[in-house]
């Protein structure tokens, strides 16, 4: 049976990938590793239509491409690992352009990666568990609907850098290799602020059973949610940091806190900011009224939670870092789900992130019309056909 919804899959993929969209999420949701990989290759190539706003970071780095033609590899690579300590994905954009592959294709690159890393562990968890239609099911709308897309289609860099930051969890802790701590550096190199994740992997390395502990602290990070944005500022000046890592925490710290966030300048605006930390104080509910479980998802929740919420009072930094815990959270969440065969909070929370999508697709709209409500989208041939993306293309 797998066979044939596989070759039908594979068909429907090379005539049209969004006409075969129900047919790979019936694949994944019977855990078909060839469906999954056409679900990757799928949001390859959206992230390879996706025409990004003038403002976005997306658009930032067509134009770096673009500089770099002219450039050196010691120049580019001094440059950043001097002024920003990451310089992994801007290395990427400098061998595009020296070989002449459009910046387009390294987005696509970037973003099956960073889809790759998310649907292994995805797949490992529910893959330990006998298989179950409804739970699958269940589980995939869940992970679907919690990927935040705007950051994977114009920010791009912190997803890949969480990408190999949520790897080295799995892989390390989970799985009990030894080497993954390496993914951590990879994620570094890729975004600076993955930086805060490495004591939290050494902690649950060789403390993974103090689940008491890790809930204590998490209990006793929650009364950073009522302390002024100054607390923060001082905390971030105890810590020394110097030069462009120093700089870029100023320029996160000098932003609005989560009162004046919460104001924003439209009702629009204000119903958006709400709606998307919602699941934060949901999810820390769920905690407390399943209290009594234990498992080490749950200490990586717990952790990097207690962490994150440090950084509350300053809701760019917070909002950030709650990326990788909404994902971690969400494993959690899968996990539970197959293991106590409850899916009550899994409803709930799947509610909550798909009115967190419905924001995003609201946001993005003129995006989506842009890059896939044409002619040129439908069939895969005219995908590929498609001419470069220059910055004229951008949404301004």
């Amino acid at each position: 049976m797998k066979q044939r919804v596989d070759l039908l899959n594979l068909m429907l993929f090379i005539f049209s990938p969004f006409l075969a969209i129900p047919s790979i999420i019936y694949g994944v949701i019977n855990k078909s590793k060839f469906s999954l990989l056409l679900l990757i290759l799928m949001f390859g190539l959206v992230s390879y239509m996706y025409v990004p706003n003038f403002e976005d970071d997306k658009a930032r780095y067509f134009e770096i491409y673009e500089n770099y033609r002219d450039g050196s590899f010691m120049e580019m690579f001094t440059y950043f690992f001097l002024s920003s300590q990451d310089f992994i994905l801007q290395t990427l954009f400098y061998v595009a352009s020296q070989i002449d592959l459009p910046a387009q294709l390294v987005f696509s690159t970037v973003t099956i990666i960073t889809i790759s890393f998310i649907f292994f562990i995805y797949y490992k968890i529910i893959n330990s568990f006998e298989n179950n239609l409804k739970l699958g099911l269940l589980s995939f709308i869940l992970l679907i609907c919690s990927i935040s897309y705007l950051d994977l289609l114009s920010g791009t860099r912190f997803m890949f850098a969480t990408s190999f930051v949520l790897l080295s969890f799995y892989l390390g802790l989970v799985g009990k290799k030894k080497w993954p701590f390496l993914l951590l550096f990879v994620a570094i190199f890729i975004h600076f602020s993955t930086l805060i994740f490495i004591p939290v992997y050494f902690a649950l390395k060789f403390l993974p059973d103090k689940n008491k502990i890790f809930r204590l602290i998490f209990i006793i990070s929650l009364i950073f949610l009522i302390l002024p944005k100054s607390f923060a500022i001082s905390l971030f000046e105890m810590l020394g940091l110097g030069g462009a890592l120093q700089e870029k925490g100023k320029v996160y710290l000098d932003g609005n806190d989560f009162m004046e966030e919460g104001l924003g300048d439209s009702f629009g605006t204000i119903v958006i900011f709400y709606v998307s930390i919602l699941w934060i104080f949901m999810g820390y509910l769920y905690l407390f009224l399943t209290f009594k479980r234990e498992n080490l998802f749950r200490n990586m929740v717990f952790l990097v939670g207690a962490l994150i919420n440090i950084f509350y009072a300053t809701p760019t930094i917070f909002l950030r870092y709650a990326i990788v815990l909404k994902l971690l959270f969400v494993f959690m969440l899968i996990y539970e789900l197959y293991r106590y065969k409850k899916s009550k909070a899994v409803n709930i929370f799947c509610i909550i992130f798909s009115m967190i999508l419905t924001t995003q697709i609201i946001v993005t709209r003129n995006n989506i019309e842009k890059s896939f409500m044409n002619r040129d989208s439908l069939l895969l041939i005219t995908i590929i056909d498609k001419e470069k993306m220059t910055p004229d293309d951008f949404i301004y």
